[in-house]
């Protein structure tokens, strides 16, 4: 994977941090489940089945909350809202006779509006669209009397597209930041950090996997030349070139990085050697040096430290003894 794919980034953001709002409506919902029991003891027929199916619902996605953390979540937010829907236009009989209507009700619309307000924020603008028409339907019996709960219904689906566009807003701001972080701006290859993080994941695939895993160093030998003589566009147009040769050369599970001023780093799965990697580069760039060694059990640090000095070595021997002495690591 080259290119900007290596630094383990998804392009297409998420609307929201799923996992943890996910937890968070489960969580809740657990905090009203006391509430069921004075209900199915005092309630009539009406709030005994909408209790014993915010119940049974639970109890049976509760358990696939992690395989199908949203269609969970948006089943059992509907169902419970639109039994509280309906709740508010049946007889008081059938919902509860120790209170009267003035006093259940408004607790019954709130549940409802609370309701909206979590399917607008997990399935964005359709669904709070479809759940609110539903109410619109259900209570246009007597709409006048039933308008202040239609104007709480309306309010909570718009507070919840608003929080869901707020957090999306928010976790693209937080995506790009990341991208920025991992990612060298000229060639927008994987960077030092990126390529740490990189590293352990592809160190613990090669243990896994059983198979080898090298790290090489790429220097290009007259990069400060060309920038003293032609310009640093020109360097940049050069430095744009060799990541492109890299990226065109590497296998797709290849991980390519920009590390220094004109320095890339790679990492390999399942090579034997680098030879023929090596031979297919300078075939098209001849003015490289390059460090390849087997890396699976040795630490970034140390991987770098002893493939640093093989490129020092093959940047010796490809322009002479003399010059390379002048070279320091």
């Amino acid at each position: 994977m080259c290119g900007n794919e290596n630094i383990g980034i998804n392009s297409d953001a998420v609307p929201i941090p799923l996992d943890r709002l996910y937890r968070l409506y489960w969580r809740v919902a657990l905090v009203l489940v006391p509430s069921m029991i004075p209900a199915l003891y005092f309630g009539g027929w009406a709030l005994r089945v909408a209790t014993a199916s915010f119940g049974l619902s639970m109890a049976a996605l509760f358990p696939l909350r992690r395989r199908i953390p949203r269609l969970s979540v948006l089943i059992h937010a509907g169902l419970a809202y639109s039994t509280a829907i309906i709740e508010l236009i049946l007889p008081a009989s059938a919902v509860i006779t120790v209170l009267p209507p003035s006093e259940w009700q408004p607790a019954l619309a709130i549940f409802a509006t609370i309701g909206i307000y979590s399917l607008a924020m997990y399935g964005g603008l359709p669904v709070a669209a479809i759940s609110f028409a539903a109410a619109l339907v259900i209570l246009s019996s007597h709409f006048l009397a039933n308008l202040p709960i239609l104007i709480a219904l309306a309010l909570g689906a718009a507070a919840g597209i608003a929080v869901r566009a707020a957090i999306g807003e928010l976790v693209e701001s937080r995506d790009l930041l990341r991208r920025h972080a991992l990612t060298d701006p000229l060639t927008e290859l994987g960077n030092r950090r990126a390529m740490e993080n990189e590293y352990l994941r592809y160190r613990a695939t090669a243990k896994r996997r059983s198979v080898s895993m090298f790290l090489s160093l790429w220097d290009l030998d007259n990069l400060k030349q060309i920038n003293d003589v032609e310009g640093h566009v020109q360097g940049d147009a050069t430095l744009l070139n060799f990541a492109g040769v890299l990226q065109s050369v590497l296998r797709q599970n290849d991980a390519v990085f920009r590390i220094g001023g004109d320095e890339f780093c790679c990492l390999h799965l399942g090579l034997s050697d680098g030879a023929s990697i090596i031979d297919r580069v300078r075939r098209i760039f001849p003015s490289v040096s390059v460090g390849f060694r087997e890396c699976a059990n040795l630490t970034l640090n140390d991987a770098l430290l002893q493939v640093d000095k093989l490129m020092y070595d093959d940047k010796r021997r490809r322009h002479g003894r003399n010059e390379g002495d002048q070279l320091t690591p």
